[in-house]
């Protein structure tokens, strides 16, 4: 029997929670597919204490890292995807009074460099070769250029920036201005609104990174920098750490890669469906060129084998890093039940995990808000806007009581 079932009513409410994210670190960055930070507070709240290890083997925006921290425990976070480990990286690095002063003194004396010009340089040579012009305007051409010379100005001032935290907190507010200007935009931002984006964007940013400061001192010893360890790597290389598996894990949340819904994790839609490596190469980093590597899967007839045989390789990994009080809880987005879901819960099964069902026999599935791009373009019977909350326990290790 599940123990204090008032606590599984909890996070059953939270995690169909629909608004929109904000406070905290959370908005430094949107990234594909990510938790409500609701629904992973009331899961480590009820389901943890203070001090508790959590991991999250696909950390992804960093959400799980960011509410563990929060509320007083360790956190460890595991991501394959560049963009994934520096944008968790920022948000869960707090900064100085110092360091935060300097931001904003540095953003406002840039906003006088920003020129509305176009500049060809190698930057900009090389980031407009990264986008698919098929379809587009002069006029959205001609905005698209004049952003990403803005950016290419905030770059090389940038360089001068020694303090690497502070270098790596600008790296991002570029980023997360460059992404809400031209990611998913029809059409493409103005070059006053991307100006202005900076310095909004920036002081959001700031905010946010004061009130976590805030948060995480009122958990004594478990400061900043001391109770999150965040690797950049395949979670079952990671996993099989010597130092990992002598924590004692208490709980692993995550959402890992869809079987059979292929999603751009990194990359931006440039006026539509146009993908580009673009924040890849802000970032001085190459994309990488298997599009399967980061979705376990490509499109294809063996696709779902793939991505079932990395799958099984990474969760047996988390079955050696756990221990007989870990629980595991995820949420999963299907497009199939034969051959798809059942696949996937018959190779937890093989792992070593055993299903929990928190409401009775049925499983508790929930409408993902803004996600109707997908439902669009994925074919099967199970929208793929809808996902699944599963929980278990190690098999054979623990009774629940």
């Amino acid at each position: 029997m599940i123990r204090s079932k008032h606590k599984f009513k909890d996070i059953i409410r939270a995690v169909k929670d629909q608004s929109i994210v904000k406070g905290l670190t959370h908005r430094f960055y949107t990234y594909p597919a990510g938790f409500s930070p609701k629904f992973v507070s009331a899961v480590i709240e009820n389901l943890t204490k203070k001090g508790d290890l959590v991991l999250d083997p696909f950390m992804g925006g960093g959400t799980s890292i960011v509410e563990a921290m929060r509320l007083g425990r360790k956190a460890v976070g595991v991501d394959l995807n560049y963009i994934s480990f520096f944008v968790s990286k920022v948000k869960t690095t707090v900064l100085k009074s110092k360091q935060r002063k300097f931001i904003k003194i540095w953003v406002d004396e840039l906003d006088n460099k920003l020129k509305k010009k176009i500049i060809l340089n190698r930057f900009t040579k090389k980031a407009l070769s990264l986008i698919n012009y098929k379809g587009l305007g002069k006029k959205e051409i001609y905005r698209l250029k004049l952003v990403i010379s803005g950016c290419s100005i905030f770059l090389k001032n940038l360089k001068k920036v020694k303090d690497k935290k502070v270098n790596n907190f600008l790296k991002l507010l570029i980023l997360r201005s460059m992404q809400s200007s031209l990611h998913n935009k029809r059409p493409i931002s103005a070059f006053e609104t991307f100006r202005q984006k900076i310095k909004s964007n920036c002081l959001d940013m700031l905010y946010g990174m004061n009130e976590l400061g805030a948060n995480i001192k009122n958990y004594g010893k478990y400061k900043a920098g001391y109770n999150s360890t965040l690797y950049h790597k395949c979670a079952s290389k990671s996993l099989s750490n010597k130092n990992l598996k002598n924590k004692k894990t208490k709980l692993i949340i995550t959402s890992p890669p869809y079987p059979g819904i292929h999603i751009p994790y990194g990359n931006w839609q440039i006026h539509g469906r146009r993908n580009t490596s673009l924040p890849y190469f802000i970032l001085g980093k190459i994309h990488p060129v298997n599009r399967s590597t980061l979705s376990f899967q490509c499109h294809g007839t063996k696709t779902l084998n793939i991505y079932f045989k990395t799958l099984k390789k990474i969760y047996s990994s988390l079955y050696k890093a756990s221990n007989k009080k870990t629980l595991l809880i995820q949420l999963v987005a299907f497009n199939k039940l034969d051959g798809v879901f059942e696949r996937y819960l018959k190779t937890m099964e093989k792992c070593g995990f055993e299903e929990i069902k928190l409401n009775g026999k049925k499983r508790i599935w929930r409408n993902v808000p803004r996600r109707s791009w997908q439902a669009r373009h994925v074919k099967g019977d199970i929208p793929t806007k809808k996902e699944v909350l599963l929980l278990h326990k190690p098999n054979g290790k623990v009774s629940i009581n």
